[in-house]
């Protein structure tokens, strides 16, 4: 495992371990699994290619209707909120979380993260 792909999975683990939080992973924008950490039993290939599509077609639909940039996006049921953020160009960030955990209280340390796997690509 290179150091990149190390660190990657640092942050990923880190995350999984927030109170609430069941599982973290980082998607292409092409929907491919790039690497995940967590409590979730999932088709990683479907989850991947369906959260990409969900981003895209957030950011299609914003900016529609005010031609701004999509920061994050929420999906919740009565049991588990997904939350999308775009980390790089070419990276999502996708946390799963319990329904009682709060996205407000929790988005910083997302955007934090996000920010962290873009300094961790681009070789920083």
């Amino acid at each position: 495992m290179s150091d990149k792909q190390a660190r990657l999975e640092g942050l990923l683990d880190q995350l999984a371990k927030e109170p609430g939080v069941l599982g973290a992973a980082l998607v292409s924008r092409d929907g491919l699994a790039v690497r995940a950490s967590g409590k979730l039993a999932l088709s990683r290939e479907t989850f991947s290619a369906m959260t990409a599509t969900f981003m895209g077609a957030a950011e299609i639909a914003i900016a529609e209707i005010d031609g701004g940039r999509t920061q994050s996006i929420v999906a919740s049921t009565e049991r588990m909120k997904l939350i999308v953020l775009g980390s790089t160009r070419d990276l999502l960030l996708v946390v799963c979380t319990q329904n009682d955990v709060s996205h407000e209280t929790l988005l910083p340390r997302l955007e934090a993260a996000a920010q962290n796997v873009a300094a961790v690509v681009s070789g920083g």
